[in-house]
C-alpha cells in the first residue's frame, strides 16, 4: 500500500524523449521513472496524467532478457518471510514452455484432484480463482468451513481477462503462500478440471530496480509489436501498452522525499535536527526504501550515515523512530549483536559508492551524516 513506502512525488515531463533519454533526465532531475505497485497508484497516475494532458507518457518499465516468475498480487505486505517464494510444481513444470517473446510469458493452473502446479500458454481460455481480502465473497466447503478463495466457472478467460476480473470484483487472482493455502485451494477447487492461480512468469523490469510485480496490461497487450531497440511501456487510457523503445513520448519521473544531511552528529543530534528541519530520520521498512537509502548514502563522506534505528534493551527488540517495528532487514553480517546495554546502540547504513547499504550497530555518540524524510511516512 501507498502507506508502507516513503512518500513520493510524481513529475509529469511534457518533453518528447525516446524511453532511455527519458530514464536519464528522470535519474539526473529526479529519483528515476516512475514505477507503479498497486492499483491505488495506477488510480493516481491516471488523475496525474489527466491532468497534466500527457500524450501516452512512458513509465520505467522495459523488457529485460531474465524471466522471473512473479505473483500478480504484488503487495510485498501480504507475504511474510518467503512466502512470495513458495511453490509447488509438478515435476518438470518450473522453467516454462517458449522463449519466443511473444511467447515468453507462462502462466500456472492448479486442477483437479492435484495440488501440484502447471504451466500453460497464459492466451488459454479456463476458470479461475481469485482471492478476495475482505472475505464478502467466499466459498463454502463441508459445510461451515469459509476461505477467502472464490472459483469462477461460469466463464472461462484468458489469464490477463482473469486478473482483470478478480482485480474489479475481489481483490486479485490468488496467491498461494504456502502448504496450508495450497491444500484449502485444492479443495476449494473441487471438480473444477483446471483454474488459473495468480502466478506468472515475464521478463520486464523497472529503471529504479524495484521487484515490483504489479502490471496492468491493456487488452491484448503486450503484443510485442516492431521495433528497433526492444520495448517499453508507455500509459494509453489508463492502461499498459508496450512499444519500441525508440519513440520520442512524454514521461513521467517520480521524486523520492529523502535528504542526505552532510553534517556530522550524533543519532540523538541527528534525530532531533531532522525532527525540526523536516519530518523524521528514515525508517527502512520495506526493500525500495532501502534502494533509496543506499543511493543516498552513497554521496556521504561519513563511513556511516545515521538511520532512524534503535534498539530497546528494556524490551529486547529493534524498533524504527516512525513507530514500527523492525520486519524488513539488510543488516551486515556481524552488523548486528546483542548489545550489553552500557551505552545505547542506534542502527546506521554503511557509505560509499561500492556498498551494498548494509546496516550496522553503533553507539549513538559516534558523529555520521544522516537521512531525513520530508514527509511521514
Amino acid at each position: 500500500s501507498l502507506s508502507s513506502c516513503v512518500p513520493r512525488q510524481f513529475h509529469v515531463v511534457k518533453v518528447n524523449k525516446n524511453w532511455t533519454e527519458a530514464q536519464r533526465y528522470c535519474q539526473q532531475e529526479f529519483t528515476d521513472l516512475a514505477t507503479i505497485d498497486n492499483m491505488r497508484e495506477m488510480e493516481m497516475f491516471n488523475s496525474i496524467m489527466n491532468e497534466a494532458d500527457a500524450i501516452k507518457p512512458w513509465i520505467g518499465l522495459k523488457q529485460g532478457s531474465s524471466p522471473k516468475w512473479l505473483w500478480s498480487l504484488a503487495d510485498r505486505n501480504f507475504y511474510r518471510e518467503d512466502e512470495a517464494e513458495f511453490r509447488n510444481w509438478d515435476s518438470g513444470q518450473s522453467q516454462g514452455a517458449n522463449e519466443n517473446l511473444a511467447q515468453q510469458q507462462n502462466c500456472i493452473v492448479m486442477g483437479k484432484g492435484n495440488e501440484k502446479w502447471h504451466n500453460r500458454q497464459c492466451g488459454a481460455t479456463k476458470p479461475f480463482i481469485c482471492y478476495d481480502v475482505n472475505h464478502d465473497t467466499c466459498i463454502t466447503t463441508g459445510g461451515n468451513s469459509t476461505h477467502p478463495y472464490v472459483v469462477v466457472t461460469n466463464t472461462n478467460k484468458k489469464w490477463a481477462d482473469a486478473q482483470r476480473y478478480c482485480r474489479e470484483n475481489h481483490t486479485n487472482l490468488a496467491s498461494v503462500r504456502n502448504e496450508t493455502e495450497n491444500e484449502k485451494i485444492k479443495k476449494v477447487l473441487g471438480d473444477t478440471q483446471e483454474a488459473w492461480i495468480g502466478l506468472f512468469r515475464d521478463a520486464w523490469e523497472w529503471s529504479d530496480g524495484s521487484k515490483s510485480s504489479f502490471r496492468h496490461w491493456g487488452i491484448g497487450e503486450p503484443n510485442y509489436g516492431d521495433s528497433l531497440k526492444g520495448f517499453c511501456v508507455q500509459m494509453v487510457s489508463g492502461q499498459w501498452n508496450d512499444a519500441g523503445c525508440q519513440h520520442d513520448l512524454n514521461f513521467i519521473c517520480y521524486e523520492d522525499k529523502l535528504v542526505l544531511v552532510r553534517e556530522n552528529k550524533t543519532w540523538k543530534e541527528a534525530l532531533q535536527y531532522c525532527r525540526e528541519h523536516h519530518v523524521d530520520l528514515v525508517s527502512v521498512t520495506s526493500e525500495r526504501i532501502q534502494r533509496w537509502v543506499r543511493g543516498r548514502a552513497k554521496g556521504a563522506s561519513s563511513t556511516h550515515v545515521w538511520l532512524g534505528l534503535r534498539r530497546s534493551c528494556n524490551m529486547g527488540f529493534w524498533f524504527w523512530v516512525n513507530g514500527e517495528t523492525v520486519c524488513y532487514g539488510n543488516w551486515a553480517p556481524g552488523g548486528k549483536t546483542e548489545p550489553d546495554c552500557q551505552s545505547a546502540r542506534v542502527g546506521a547504513v554503511k557509505s560509499g559508492r561500492d556498498g551494498k547499504g548494509e546496516w550496522v550497530m553503533l553507539p549513538e555518540t559516534e558523529e555520521h551524516y544522516f537521512i531525513c524524510t520530508t514527509e511521514d511516512q
